[in-house]
């Protein structure tokens, strides 16, 4: 009987040490993704047609391969255009709802402007895309860019 009580005490103590996690892992807020990152642009279309940029083509209309963009959580925009001028002066912000992202003074140069405000496609650790309007040499199209991570 004894050895009984003692087996089931041992047992009471094992199932109750094994709980199961009742914290979960904090999920991130927009800012703290779009903020954590290096962003690089993958591929950029204009009015749905015009692929005007597309990583690791070697024929693009613009190139935008050392094109790189940091949105810290100060609301400033930096990084660097394809000429390795710094991007200074810009600001971003989420509309009231987070479903757009405010772009405002940001240029690199060459004549491509994202100084819109923009749709959040998708926003993760790894893609971060975007859609509205570009300047790009006097003209303005509806763009889709496609962000990745550095």
């Amino acid at each position: 009987m004894k050895n009984l009580f003692i087996c089931l005490a041992v047992l009471t103590t094992l199932f109750s040490s094994c709980k199961s996690n009742d914290n979960p892992t904090p999920t991130k807020t927009k800012t703290e993704y779009i903020s954590a990152k290096t962003w690089i642009i993958d591929n950029l279309t204009v009015n749905g047609i015009i692929m005007l940029y597309q990583k690791g083509n070697t024929q693009n209309l613009y190139d935008l391969s050392k094109v790189t963009f940091n949105l810290n959580s100060n609301g400033t925009v930096t990084g660097t255009d394809n000429n390795g001028t710094a991007i200074t002066g810009g600001t971003w912000a989420f509309n009231s709802d987070q479903s757009k992202v405010v772009l405002t003074n940001v240029t690199i140069q060459g004549g491509l402007a994202l100084s819109s405000e923009f749709t959040l496609i998708q926003l993760n650790d790894t893609n971060f895309d975007i859609q509205g309007n570009v300047s790009y040499m006097g003209q303005t199209g509806n763009a889709v860019v496609k962000m990745i991570a550095k």
